[in-house]
C-alpha cells in the first residue's frame, strides 16, 4: 500500500528486506496531490518494484473536498480535512481482491501510532476484524489466507524515521505534505510532525530546504 509518504516508503523498503516478491498498490482519490503520485512512483522505481497497481478511485473524497472547506471552520482538529470516509475499508478491500489473484500473503499498511488515536479504522482492532472477515471470504487462498500487516503499528514518527534511515530510503523522494507545492508547505500538521521527528534525532529533513 503505496501512498508516497514516509510512512508507506518504509513499509515498502521493509517488505523488501523481508519478502522475496513485493508489488505495490496506489489509490488516485478525487484530488490527490501530483506531487505524491509522483512519489509513488519514484519509490517503486527506486526499491526496484517493477509493479506498481494504480487504482482510480475518483468518487472518493476527503472532507476538505467534499465540504469545501466548511468543516475546516467547525472543527479545529486538522486532521479533518483528510478524513476519507470507509478509506481504509475501502483500500484494502481492493488490495485483497487484487492480492487474491496475484497469490499475495501479505497485504502491507503504513499505520502508525499516531494515526490511530484519531482514524479509528487505522487502529489494530479495526485492521484485526478486517483480517478477519478477508479470512472468511477468500476462496482462493489454499488454507492461507492473506492478512493485512501493520509494521509501524506501534511505532511513533520518531521510530519511524529511525527505521526509514536504518532501511536507507530515498527520504527525499517521500511526500507527506497536504499542500500542492514543489517543496513541503512547512505549516500543515503533517509537515511539522516529520519536521518534529526529524528534529528530535538531531537531524534535518532533507523534505525541506532549510
Amino acid at each position: 500500500m503505496l501512498s508516497g509518504g514516509l510512512d508507506s516508503a518504509t513499509c515498502l523498503y521493509w517488505s523488501k528486506e523481508k519478502f522475496s516478491d513485493v508489488s505495490a498498490i496506489t489509490f488516485n482519490y478525487f484530488g490527490r496531490l501530483t506531487q505524491e503520485k509522483r512519489a509513488a512512483a519514484k519509490l517503486a522505481k527506486s526499491s526496484g518494484v517493477t509493479k506498481l497497481l494504480k487504482v482510480d478511485l475518483s468518487f472518493a473524497k476527503e472532507t476538505s473536498d467534499f465540504y469545501y472547506g466548511r468543516l475546516k471552520k467547525q472543527d479545529s482538529e486538522s486532521r479533518w480535512s483528510s478524513y476519507v470516509p470507509a478509506r481504509n475499508l475501502i483500500f484494502y478491500s481492493i488490495a485483497a481482491h487484487h492480492a487474491e489473484f496475484l497469490g499475495a500473503r501479505w497485504i502491507v499498511g503504513g499505520h502508525n501510532l499516531h494515526d490511530a488515536t484519531f482514524f479509528k479504522d487505522a487502529s489494530t482492532g479495526y485492521i484485526g476484524r478486517l483480517n478477519a472477515l478477508l479470512e472468511e471470504g477468500c476462496l482462493l487462498c489454499n488454507g492461507q489466507p492473506y492478512k493485512v500487516l501493520l509494521p509501524l503499528a506501534r511505532m511513533n514518527r520518531k521510530q519511524i524515521v529511525r527505521l526509514a534511515i536504518k532501511l536507507k530510503i530515498p527520504v527525499e523522494q517521500t511526500w507527506s505534505c497536504h499542500a500542492e507545492g514543489k517543496v513541503h508547505c512547512g505549516r500543515c500538521y503533517a509537515c511539522k510532525q516529520r519536521r518534529e521527528a526529524f528534529g528530535s534525532l538531531g537531524l534535518r529533513d532533507p523534505a525541506f530546504k532549510a
